[in-house]
């Protein structure tokens, strides 16, 4: 998200990084990883605590700014989404041609907060995409601190045994006991289809100081699911939900979440 100050020098923004990732053949699905809330060149907005949700089929950020000045700071916020194609043979999770393509949803103090859009049509070597951003004003009352929620749908990208080889390179850290796991699916004759989550974390260490609590929360569809990411200090809720936990955090790193779906084909 971008935040544009139009009161004050100092700018707030909340921008989403975006990132598109390679696909490899037709049976796989594109990725576009959005990242978070990134406050850019700010003496006065510190965030205090983020939470952050991240599954196959939502993301879900909570955030707690607190504005360290003596004054208010009004801001224009905007979330711009991913230029999508407006014609693709990739497997889109979402209408390019919608509204709100990623079904992003905003809460401010606990209250549901109305934003507006706006939607450009860009001509591009032949090509056309949608850029479409959504924005609303925000004030950060002096000394006060603001809860900020915002979800959306992720753009997925994956497929049959799709990422797994990308593992040369230490993209997804699959640890020993995964990479048995795979092993040992493949010679019992199954397969593993895969889904891949991204989520841009570096762009966001612009405000003031590190966060001072981060939490992140990765949640697989299926017990019998696997997932694999490069984490330290991670721990078992349960049997679909893994947690891990930092104080003054400052990332150095993207998120890039990989989840295993193991499957028999039906011999009929």
């Amino acid at each position: 998200m971008r935040v544009f100050n139009r009161s004050i020098q100092t700018a707030l923004c909340l921008s989403a990084a975006l990132l598109i990732s390679n696909v490899q053949a037709n049976d796989s699905s594109a990725v576009i990883g959005a990242g978070g809330l990134v406050l850019t060149q700010s003496d006065a907005i510190a965030m205090q605590q983020e939470d952050l949700f991240v599954s196959e089929t939502k993301i879900k950020v909570d955030y707690k700014f607190r504005n360290t000045s003596n004054r208010a700071v009004t801001t224009r916020v905007a979330f711009p989404l991913p230029e999508l194609p407006a014609e693709t043979d990739m497997d889109l999770s979402a209408d390019p041609q919608a509204a709100n393509p990623m079904k992003f949803k905003l809460m401010v103090d606990g209250k549901p907060r109305t934003f507006e859009t706006e939607r450009k049509t860009i001509k591009r070597n032949a090509e056309t995409f949608y850029k479409v951003t959504h924005h609303w004003l925000q004030t950060f009352p002096a000394g006060k601190t603001v809860s900020v929620s915002h979800s959306y749908v992720p753009i997925t990208g994956g497929g049959v045994d799709f990422g797994m080889h990308n593992e040369k390179d230490g993209r997804f850290c699959i640890d020993k006991d995964t990479q048995q796991w795979i092993a040992d699916t493949y010679k019992k004759g199954g397969h593993i289809s895969t889904g891949i989550v991204e989520y841009i974390l570096t762009t966001g260490a612009n405000w003031k100081g590190s966060i001072g609590k981060f939490k992140l929360t990765l949640q697989k569809a299926e017990p019998n699911n696997k997932l694999s990411f490069c984490g330290t200090g991670v721990k078992k809720v349960n049997a679909t939900t893994f947690v891990m936990e930092k104080t003054n955090f400052t990332p150095s790193k993207d998120l890039q979440v990989l989840f295993l779906h193991p499957y028999l084909l039906d011999a009929n």
